[in-house]
C-alpha cells in the first residue's frame, strides 16, 4: 500500500480477518526498525479512525508519526491491546508524489513494486 508524506490525506481500506470495534495499529520502518503503536477507535461524527463499511475497515490517520517518505514499513493491525491476534498485514511504502500516482503513473507504481523484491 502507498501512504502519502505530508500524512493530510492518507486513509485506507482493508479486509481484517476478525471484526472488532477497536483494534491496535503498529507501523515498523524497516530501515531504522522504529516501532510506533497506534490505538484505533470507531469513527462516529468524524471523530475516530476505523469506518466499518460492508464487511471493510476505512482507517483514517493523519498523524501517523513515523512516515519518512522513501521508507518502506510493515503495517500490523491486532484485534488486542496485549498484540497476541493478528487481523491484518501489509507492507507500506511512503512517498510525497501523490499528483503522480493520483495520474495513474504505472512507471512509478512498477517501479515501487520491483523495489520491494530486492
Amino acid at each position: 500500500m502507498i501512504l502519502f508524506n505530508p500524512t493530510a490525506t492518507n486513509q485506507f481500506t482493508i479486509i481484517p480477518r476478525d471484526y472488532v470495534s477497536s483494534a491496535y495499529m503498529t507501523i515498523r520502518d524497516d530501515s531504522t526498525n522504529v516501532t510506533v503503536d497506534y490505538t484505533l477507535v470507531p469513527r462516529v461524527a468524524g471523530v475516530g479512525n476505523i469506518e466499518i463499511v460492508n464487511d471493510t475497515y476505512n482507517v483514517y490517520n493523519d498523524t501517523y508519526s513515523n512516515l519518512v517518505e522513501g521508507h518502506f514499513y510493515d503495517l500490523t493491525i491486532y484485534s488486542d491491546a496485549q498484540k497476541t491476534n493478528v487481523i491484518y498485514k501489509d507492507r507500506i511504502f511512503c512517498t510525497a508524489q501523490k499528483a503522480e500516482i493520483d495520474a495513474d503513473n504505472n512507471y512509478y507504481l512498477h517501479r515501487i513494486q520491483s523495489n520491494q523484491h530486492h
